[in-house]
């Protein structure tokens, strides 16, 4: 298994659904199953296309083909979960976990001599 690279889309569609599967009290290979799955699995896709699209500002094209879905089932997600936002407590915790996934893509782009050294002073 070749090291995360936050350079790549598909690494950041399975940190999307890592977090979001963690979240949500799932499996993240049940996220990023091939088939629909459970409804709740399928939420939690969408949720996870919606923060890669939204959060880390990729085109639809591109988040779709790394969670291997259709351009338009990508747009389909991202209007239900904007949707959805109209609830101020889901509101809340989808702004959480973009914070969450921009926060790790971010330090995962920092040099690793620079990891922990406000902790070595």
């Amino acid at each position: 298994m070749s090291p995360f690279d936050p350079r790549k889309d598909e690494d950041r569609a399975y940190l999307a659904s890592a977090l979001t599967a963690y979240a949500l009290g799932l499996k993240v290979d049940d996220v990023l199953a091939g088939s629909r799955g459970s409804p709740a699995n399928a939420r939690a896709r969408q949720i996870a296309m919606y923060l890669v699209r939204a959060g880390l500002g990729m085109s639809l094209s591109r988040v779709a083909r790394a969670f291997g879905r259709d351009r338009t089932t990508v747009s389909h997600a991202c209007h239900l979960i904007e949707d959805l936002r109209d609830d101020p407590d889901f509101d809340i915790w989808i702004e959480q976990l973009s914070v969450g996934l921009t926060s790790v893509a971010i330090l995962r782009q920092l040099p690793s001599d620079n990891m922990g050294a406000a902790c070595a002073e």
